[in-house]
């Protein structure tokens, strides 16, 4: 099995989740091998393919529905998918969300048991899948408090589906105690100056690192550049400013460290499969 790449996530601002959408058309079938320690729903609506989670692959018919546990290694769901119009729902959350309520509120001990078996990944059948699916789906229109809200809702009826698969799958953690705590580090400063110039020079004097050094030891680490993780922070923030506000693209541009107006509509066609327009105007079709 091949090295998955770290991905970082980012919630919009004043948000404890992640939750974004896509539709074709995308850069489809895309091989991008990665883990994170969040969990993960995946809802795709319709259509038939290969899901490759863990160390195997299974197929899946007339659209899937999992919950994957914290870092275990999956590719893009877009790659296996054999149908055409592909579209996907994905909310990424922290596991300590659920577990610190379940703590305090003995209601939530089934979303407890839910989280505790999805940590091998969980993969839904039946109508369950499609009726789960579509709460997810009207999600993408609620904002804060409502959002939340509704997640625990999803998660407390996937928590009563009994047409749930196991698909154990493994975890990943290819980071040492001590490599964890400098990635947590340079994902907090990318976090806190994502909107700025951030090189990797003023990154490793702060790891008291060689320039040289520290983008050796990230790339080890993480599979990717520093510049890449960057880019992709910041492409997420741009995403979730698109999803959740009507702030100008041009503006959306300058907010998440781009001032070419241009090189941003490129590099986020590049990650996205679409434009900053192209994927608001679809969001707001969903």
């Amino acid at each position: 099995m091949k090295r998955p790449n770290l991905e970082k996530i980012s919630p919009v601002e004043g948000s404890s989740f992640y939750i974004t959408s896509h539709k074709a058309p995308l850069l489809c079938h895309t091989d991008f091998w990665h883990f994170h320690p969040e969990f993960e729903i995946v809802y795709v609506p319709h259509g038939d393919g290969k899901r490759f989670v863990g160390d195997k692959m299974t197929r899946f018919s007339g659209g899937d529905l999992v919950l994957l546990g914290p870092n275990i290694p999956h590719n893009a769901f877009n790659f296996g998918f054999e149908s055409p119009g592909y579209e996907e729902i994905v909310v990424q959350f922290k596991s300590e969300t659920a577990t610190e309520m379940a703590e305090t509120f003995p209601e939530f001990q089934p979303i407890a048991a839910l989280l505790a078996r999805a940590r091998a990944g969980v993969a839904f059948h039946g109508e369950a899948k499609h009726r789960v699916g579509e709460m997810i789906r009207g999600m993408i229109g609620l904002n804060g408090f409502h959002r939340l809200l509704k997640l625990f809702e999803v998660l407390w009826e996937l928590s009563s589906v009994t047409t749930a698969e196991d698909l154990d799958a493994v975890g990943f953690l290819s980071l040492s105690p001590a490599h964890a705590g400098r990635i947590a580090k340079v994902y907090q400063l990318i976090q806190a100056d994502f909107h700025r110039e951030l090189s990797t020079r003023e990154v490793a004097e702060k790891l008291a690192m060689t320039e040289t050094s520290f983008c050796r030891f990230f790339r080890g680490a993480t599979g990717n550049t520093f510049k890449t993780a960057l880019t992709e922070v910041r492409i997420r923030k741009a995403s979730a400013l698109l999803l959740h506000s009507d702030v100008p693209v041009s503006r959306v541009a300058i907010q998440t460290g781009f001032n070419n107006i241009s090189l941003f509509n490129r590099v986020f066609k590049k990650m996205i499969g679409q434009t900053p327009g192209q994927y608001r105007r679809s969001a707001q079709l969903n």
